[in-house]
């Protein structure tokens, strides 16, 4: 191993991106060529003689050219709830195009029936009361909601498929170098031998060449949505919530990279890659997934003018001016696979996402509770007396992480002896008071010869564990412990091998209450192109590495979340971290926004980042609190637990050359400050859990833009500073330093209450004054939220804990609300040992239902109801008999104490 090497790799590591690093669209060959085409000269069109309806729910097309003489199948397939599938494959390819399949929820697509109306120009296939208008030449969809126009595929004429070729041999190779590579005679598709040569069919960039074997065979389509204003979405990047548009700038990449202390405000690639966008009027909302995994690059542009998209939609526009936004998506490889969502609403479009990809899953209570890590706790004793200090200052607190220095040198599912001589032991002091560990476990595995998991990987005779070469032997390069090899993820043998790992016999020293976090699976290789993976890497059925990059981080996720299944033979709740994620990562579970900066400006990008996730479908992502790198001044680490603690994942974490910066080390004053927000963070927990219990249904955004409940407003269009915890609760953070006067925009048409105070607020836009204590967050009139607020060490010892409902009565004095109830933990809940309630107040009546879709599960008792909105004093009564309630004039709220019921229960309490 180089230990130069990894010295300065760790010393680039102390300053901001080398973007010279990464490519720009001008460095990547297939996004270069793609990006330059001219606008409606393809020569696409459909032949009118192949439309036919194969099925009740889809409908073939071939495409042809008018110059080349290749040809591509086209499927349109209508699924459940007002969604379209458009996917296009060359006839008789050369190879199969890769297609992320494992991204699809668990339950098959649903169709839906459709009928194909057809004439001379244009063929109609209708659906509910949708319809999708094929026009033939030249090649054109128009997507109908109803009579209105809301997307134009291939409008700008930019469908493109680069066929796949077969690489022509050099001048002098002997027979049977390269036995892929033939001869493509002309005349079987209408291109000469001297453009043939001229293909990139290699590539370089810096000092890494790229063979590319198989030649180019990129895809690109263009989709402009009709009538809308904004679009959001394509995570992950540092940018405005907004997607801005590129015309300027590069366009935004979608390619999984390590990017330590990443910039702010550009469209750079970062760890993960969801291709989805969302677009959104006050009319109505659509989403769109380009489902591929290879590296995609996505332009944008705004306009409502009468452009080239204007000319050719003018005839089906009804107005001559009508805002619009175009996109081009070009993948380097993979198949043309679309998904457009309907709506009307973002709540729609979330359910129709949901049927087609999978909700969320359900985590166990510890997971969405306080997490505190550093690169790195030195030892045993260090964790325990980390430990033994929140407790000695009141602060709760459910898990400890460790790094990877944790380990014998770098090798994953070990620990040091020396630093950790009885990890059992720890983990059970930590069990003891219902607090978890996290150890790091990363896909690169130390080359060593002397090590039983390396040369068990080496030598598995059922399938090959480790990525290869592009000469098939075992790729290694550089990461952590020096020379690796990197798991192959794809490959179901070897996934397979990974969970067994996880065996409490074979990961030595492990527990059930140790949990796992997947770091560098973009995947990170020190001495890669771009800090990664070479492109002509292969991995298992014979697919490139530029084919599955994006899916690679999915698969690890997946294999480890397996390997905790495994473990426990599917009993108990999995928890794993992942930074690299891609469409399906969801339903694993969750991320973080990676390598951040301990900077204002870091903590205000972290909520677009976090709200861009929510809206791509990600609901269980987080920022490290405080920053990874640097050290933050005090009022910077104070104000982001206040803005972390209402985030759906909530980890503080910092680099091993950072100070250390637990919550007690910045004065009594400050302690305080830190504690209330995380007490605050505990006492919303039956709250935040029946949110993660919503996601696990339709995937609902946990954490979202205030538009997506207000889309009718566009005035909240561009807000990025404040956002919804579910449906009830608005946080609007402060995220500026010093700051003593803050802004709080409160949608309408309800009226809000501040969560502390009980102030009640009209809709609009106010200033209020700040101090360090302030952690602005208001409920929405109209929402009963669910708490509890007793104070425990963790999140089990609240268990028991009887609850506290706040009602917050809407102008017309009626409010709702839903508590989801199981044991945190297991998959019981699966076999009906879980409660969802009902809450309602109306009619001077606060009734407890069962949900329909309710089990059987005992909850603690009910230990107080407050209800907001009140003006004057009422009794209230449990079947007949009086309950003690208490008025406060100057909060207008009424309290009831130990009202004698059961959260799980069925009741009726009268107020009169």
């Amino acid at each position: 191993m180089s230990w130069w090497f990894l010295l300065s790799f760790l010393l680039l590591l102390s300053d901001a991106v080398n973007r010279n690093n990464f490519k720009t669209c001008d460095q990547s060959g297939f996004c270069k060529r793609l990006r330059s085409m001219e606008q409606n000269k393809s020569g696409y069109y459909a032949d009118p003689d192949t439309v036919v309806q194969l099925n009740s729910s889809s409908v073939s097309f071939t495409v042809k050219h008018e110059v080349e003489k290749y040809e591509h199948s086209v499927v349109l397939r209508v699924l459940k709830d007002n969604t379209v599938r458009l996917s296009a494959q060359e006839k008789d390819p050369v190879r199969p195009r890769y297609s992320p399949v494992d991204s699809f929820g668990d339950a098959p697509l649903q169709d839906q029936s459709c009928t194909l109306s057809k004439s001379a120009q244009t063929a109609t296939v209708s659906f509910s009361s949708n319809k999708l208008v094929l026009t033939y030449n030249p090649l054109r969809m128009d997507v109908y909601a109803g009579e209105e126009l809301v997307a134009s595929v291939n409008a700008r004429g930019l469908f493109h498929v680069e066929t796949q070729l077969l690489k022509p041999k050099v001048e002098g190779q002997e027979e049977g170098d390269k036995p892929e590579e033939e001869k493509n005679e002309e005349d079987d598709m209408g291109i000469s031998a001297e453009e043939l040569a001229k293909m990139d069919w290699e590539e370089s960039f810096n000092s890494h060449h790229d063979s590319n074997p198989r030649g180019p065979r990129a895809i690109s389509l263009d989709v402009t949505f009709v009538g809308f204003d904004k679009l959001y979405g394509l995570p992950e990047h540092a940018d405005t919530l907004a997607l801005k548009g590129t015309g300027n700038t590069d366009p935004y990449r979608l390619y999984n990279l390590d990017v330590f202390e990443y910039e702010l405000d550009n469209p750079m690639a970062l760890y993960g890659a969801i291709p989805y966008v969302h677009a959104l009027s006050a009319k109505r909302s659509v989403g769109m997934m380009w489902l591929n995994a290879a590296e995609t690059w996505v332009d944008i542009n705004y306009s409502n003018e009468k452009s080239i998209v204007g000319r050719v939609l003018s005839s089906i526009l009804s107005s001559d001016e009508v805002s619009r936004v175009d996109t081009h998506f070009m993948s380097e490889s993979g198949l043309l696979d679309l998904f457009l969502f309907l709506g009307p609403s973002p709540k729609d479009v979330t359910k129709q996402y949901s049927n087609v990809f999978g909700p969320s899953y359900l985590p166990p209570m510890f997971a969405i509770s306080y997490h505190q890590c550093r690169w790195n706790y030195n030892d045993q004793k260090d964790v325990l007396g980390v430990d033994a200090n929140f407790d000695k200052y009141d602060i709760p607190m459910d898990v400890i992480w460790l790094d990877i220095e944790h380990t014998n040198g770098k090798r994953y599912f070990s620990w040091d002896g020396r630093k950790f001589p009885d990890s059992k032991a720890m983990l059970s002091a930590l069990a003891d008071k219902g607090r978890n560990m996290v150890t790091i476990i990363d896909p690169h595995i130390k080359v060593d010869k002397n090590w039983d998991l390396y040369t068990a990987g080496r030598d598995h005779v059922s399938c090959g564990i480790y990525v290869k070469n592009k000469d098939g032997g075992n790729f290694e390069g550089h990461c952590w412990p020096g020379t690796s090899s990197w798991v192959d993820y794809t490959s179901p043998c070897a996934r397979q091998w990974w969970a067994e790992q996880f065996a409490y016999d074979k990961y030595q020293g492990s527990s059930p209450t140790l949990f796992t976090w997947n770091d560098m699976n973009e995947p990170s290789v020190f001495n890669g192109p771009e800090v990664s993976m070479p492109k002509d890497n292969l991995h298992a059925e014979n697919w490139e590495h530029r084919d599955v990059h994006n899916i690679y981080g999915y698969y690890m996720h997946r294999a480890t979340r397996d390997g905790q299944l495994y473990r426990s033979q599917n009993t108990a709740r999995p928890f794993v971290l992942s930074r690299a994620f891609f469409v399906g990562s969801h339903r694993i579970g969750p991320i973080w926004t990676g390598d951040n900066h301990a900077s204002w400006e870091h903590l205000r990008m972290s909520i677009p980042m976090l709200l861009s996730l929510n809206i791509a479908g990600y609901p269980f992502v987080g920022a490290d609190v405080g920053g990874f790198f640097g050290n933050p001044p005090t009022e910077l680490l104070v104000r982001w637990y206040q803005v972390g603690v209402l985030q759906p994942f909530l980890r503080a974490h910092a680099h091993i050359d950072t100070r250390r910066r637990e919550p007690w080390l910045f004065g009594d004053e400050n302690t305080a400050l830190i504690r209330d927000a995380l007490i605050l963070r505990y006492q919303l927990l039956p709250y935040i859990y029946t949110q993660f219990y919503k996601a696990s249904v339709d995937n609902s955004p946990i954490m979202r833009p205030l538009w997506y409940d207000h889309p009718e407003d566009t005035s909240l269009y561009t807000n990025q500073v404040e956002f919804q915890l579910g449906d009830s609760l608005l946080s609007s953070p402060v995220l500026e330093s010093n700051e003593k006067s803050h802004v709080v925009v409160l949608p309408g048409p309800q009226v809000w209450y501040d969560y502390h105070s009980y102030t009640k607020y009209s809709p609009g836009t106010m200033h209020i004054s700040v101090k360090m204590s302030s952690i602005p967050l208001y409920i929405k009139g109209g929402s009963i939220v669910v708490t509890k607020m007793r104070v425990r060490r963790s999140s089990q010892l609240m268990e028991s804990d009887p609850y506290t409902l706040i009602v917050a009565l809407s102008t017309q004095g009626d409010a709702k609300g839903e508590a989801y109830i199981d044991d945190g933990k297991t998959f019981e809940y699966k076999n009906n040992k879980f409660s969802h309630q009902l809450l309602n107040f109306s009619n001077n009546k606060l009734s407890c239902r069962r949900a329909a879709d309710s089990g059987q599960y005992d909850s603690p008792a009910v230990e107080r109801i407050v209800i907001l909105g009140l003006n004057s004093p009422v009794s209230a009564s449990l079947n007949g008999s009086p309950l003690v309630s208490t008025f406060d004039k100057t909060k207008s709220s009424v309290t009831i104490k130990k009202p004698n019921v059961v959260l799980s229960g069925e009741w009726d309490i009268d107020f009169s």
